[in-house]
């Protein structure tokens, strides 16, 4: 499991002058005028909230070219699992190899908002599909868009397939009650700001692999993916160097970077759950998605079609599953 969040980065102490009821008065009607509001001067940890924005550059014909592909709000720290995330959920590139670098594109990052501005530069070859590029531009710019729409360009990203029936009764029911707490426990920047979404990543075993947080619920999610999209590079890398060393001749060298984990995943995020975040969860060929609050209709229109367990209003006392059920056991 990996948790790489730093407060001193993701949060900042403010002044503040709280008013609260003496303990003494407990039992008295707040509304009776008699009532004494202590006045109290102290300070608070606030999370920090700073623009990200991404460049991305690629050489097309012997022609470099740069374009803006976004600026959000996120909470800084682990920005580039955010950014590599975010490119594959939206369909902007398949594999982490898709990439060559990412980097500061101010010199002097000593300044205070030097890590707010990001260039990622695609590897030699590679071309971003420029539709994904404007349609993400649109979607995040108007509410114009209708749920057909969006399941339709859903479809044209990806044709990612997560039925298996090797999945079949593959999650105990009891096990998903303990999914907010071990969650919960990962959450440092909740616990001292109270302002913070958080994402996690499971295994079949409810083992928790990845956890993160944010001021967005979309930007906990990407940072979520990206290091997972990063450990599995690690890891195919490594294996494909193992097999380099057995066998020099190999019809598609980079075979091994675009495999599919069979394995099941299952995502929790810590708000309710949109189209936005069952989109993510599905480009990153997750099976299970779980939330803490309710699901929109659309997303549960998304989840049929894909066919991903969608489960909301989770708690230690139970939840509610929407669809995919065939994949929990009550045994």
């Amino acid at each position: 499991m990996e948790n790489r969040s730093k407060a001193e980065h993701s949060t900042k102490t403010v002044n503040k002058i709280t008013y609260a009821i003496e303990h003494s008065a407990d039992d008295l009607c707040v509304n009776n005028s008699a009532v004494t509001l202590q006045r109290t001067i102290c300070t608070d940890a606030v999370i920090v909230e700073q623009p990200l924005q991404i460049t991305l550059s690629w050489c097309e014909n012997g022609v470099a070219k740069n374009k803006i592909f976004s600026i959000t709000m996120r909470t800084p720290g682990q920005d580039k699992f955010l950014i590599i995330g975010l490119l594959h959920s939206e369909g902007i590139i398949k594999n982490f190899a898709d990439v060559e670098s990412i980097s500061s594109e101010l010199h002097d990052t000593s300044a205070e908002d030097g890590q707010n501005e990001w260039l990622i530069e695609f590897s030699p070859g590679f071309t971003p599909n420029l539709a994904s590029l404007e349609r993400y531009q649109m979607t995040y710019s108007s509410c114009g868009l209708c749920g057909a729409t969006s399941l339709k360009a859903l479809q044209l990203k990806t044709q990612v397939n997560l039925s298996s029936s090797k999945h079949k009764k593959a999650i105990s029911v009891n096990s998903l009650l303990l999914l907010s707490n071990k969650m919960r426990a990962q959450q440092k920047l909740f616990d001292l700001t109270g302002g913070v979404h958080g994402a996690a990543l499971f295994d079949q075993r409810v083992t928790l692999l990845h956890s993160y947080e944010d001021i967005g619920r979309h930007n906990a999610v990407d940072k979520v993916v990206g290091a997972y999209l990063s450990l599995q590079n690690a890891k195919q890398t490594s294996a494909r160097e193992c097999e380099a060393k057995v066998s020099t001749d190999s019809d598609n060298p980079n075979s091994l970077l675009v495999a599919k984990d069979p394995s099941l995943l299952l995502l929790l995020v810590s708000g309710r759950i949109s189209f936005e975040i069952v989109q993510k969860t599905i480009m990153a060929g997750i099976s299970i998605l779980v939330g803490v609050g309710a699901p929109s209709d659309l997303a549960i229109q998304a989840a049929k079609q894909f066919d991903i367990t969608l489960i909301g209003f989770n708690s230690a006392k139970g939840f509610n599953v929407y669809h995919g059920d065939w994949r929990l056991n009550n045994g």
